[in-house]
Parts: structure tokens; sequence; C-alpha cells
């Protein structure tokens, strides 16, 4: 586990805790290292979690598929990203899509009633634990709220310029990349991937914007970033 210490370090769940106390926090959390290969999944939907994970390697995304195999996208995890906390309050409640190694990937595990400090896990730094896991919990409703405005948009167009838009935001310009291919785009935004190209090709033509693979360019009509502020 020590090699991961600097990734451990700068993720937010164990942000404003010394480095140097990680050793002793993370064997009194009983934390394990597990590591996944591509497509491999690290928990089903329907199933109870009982752990909080943080990603240390590779990328993991939260995934559901119909009886069909189309699959809606949920949610993103990279190296210093934690997965699985909204879980850890609530016993009974099950995870609701797929969490998959979309890449071979390490996982930090660490056990709900350790965590919450239920079994004299409960150091000097728990309660500054337990204000991080609030923070990523807030900061995954956030997460949720976007996604529910992206979706709620009447046409393809209005989903891709609303997702398109906030990435710029979130980039503070509006030449950015994004962190899906077109197929992942497609199931983030639920449509279909024919269609999401083709209105991208159409939007580029009416030269609302440019891109190559996964890096966009929206122009000053379309990207909020650009406009200025109308002088007085």
């Amino acid at each position: 586990m020590e090699e991961h210490f600097s990734v451990i370090a700068s993720s937010l769940l164990f942000e404003n805790i010394p480095s140097e106390e990680l050793p002793q926090l993370l064997d009194c959390l009983q934390a394990s290292v597990r590591r996944f290969e591509k497509n491999q999944v690290i928990f089903w939907a329907g199933q109870q979690i009982t752990q909080t994970a943080l990603v240390l390697s590779g990328e993991v995304q939260l995934w559901e598929e119909d009886i069909v195999g189309n699959r809606s996208i949920h949610n993103r995890f990279l190296p210093k990203d934690t997965f699985g906390e909204i879980y850890v309050c609530d016993e009974s409640t099950l995870i609701t899509a797929s969490a998959v190694a979309v890449k071979p990937s390490e996982i930090l595990f660490i056990q709900r009633h350790r965590l919450l400090g239920r079994t004299g896990c409960a150091g000097p730094y728990h309660r500054q634990l337990l204000e991080n896991l609030l923070h990523i919990t807030t900061r995954r409703a956030l997460d949720l709220s976007r996604k529910v405005s992206f979706l709620s948009r009447r046409t393809l167009r209005e989903k891709l310029l609303a997702y398109l838009s906030a990435q710029a935001r979130l980039s503070q310009t509006c030449l950015f990349s994004i962190p899906f291919s077109r197929q992942e785009l497609a199931d983030y935004l639920s449509v279909d991937r024919s269609a999401l190209s083709k209105e991208l090709s159409k939007m580029k033509e009416e030269g609302l914007l440019d891109y190559h693979l996964n890096r966009f360019h929206l122009f000053p009509d379309t990207c909020q970033c650009e406009k200025k502020s109308p002088k007085k």
C-alpha cells in the first residue's frame, strides 16, 4: 500500500489529514487493496454495499444495463476518486448500478463500520475523515443534479449543448476535453450513438463547435466562457 500513499494523501477522502498519520489511520481503518482486471465487476447492481472504495489506479465506471444490453453510464471515477460512499450510512440500501473497472485498476476498500467509527476506530483524525466523506457525498448529489438537468432537455441538441457547456464551465475555457468516447457519451446521455454523431456533425457544419475525438471547442456564440460583459 505504501506505493499508493501519494494518491491516498491527495484524495478528497483524506484531505487535511497529515500524510505521516496515514499509515496508522489506514491500519485503524483496516483498509485493504485489491486489483481488478479490465471489465471486471467490482460491485454488482442490486448488491448491498458494506465498503467505501477509493480508486488508486485505473478507471471505474458506474453503469446500468437493461435486459437487451443497452447501457446507461451514471458516473466515472479516476485515481483519487471514491465511490460507494453514499451507501455507507444506510445498510439497507442496495446499489442501483454496477461498478466496473474499465481499465486494470487498484482499489482501496474501507469497511463501513470502521469508517463510521463503530468499532473503536475513532482517533484524532476521524472527525476530519467524516467531514471529508460528507463533502464527497455533497459533490455526488451535485453531479447527479447536473446529469438530471442534461437528461431533462427535450432534444438531443439541447442535451449536447447543456453537457458541453457544463464541461466548458468546469474547465473555465471553451477549448476542453471530455472524459468519454462517443459511445460512452451516448450511454451517459442515454441517446443513440449514431444519432449523437450525426447531431455533432450538424452542429459543426453550422459553426456552433469544432471537435476532434474527445477534444471540443465551443465557439463564442455557444460558449458562455468567452462572452464578455456588456459595456456600461
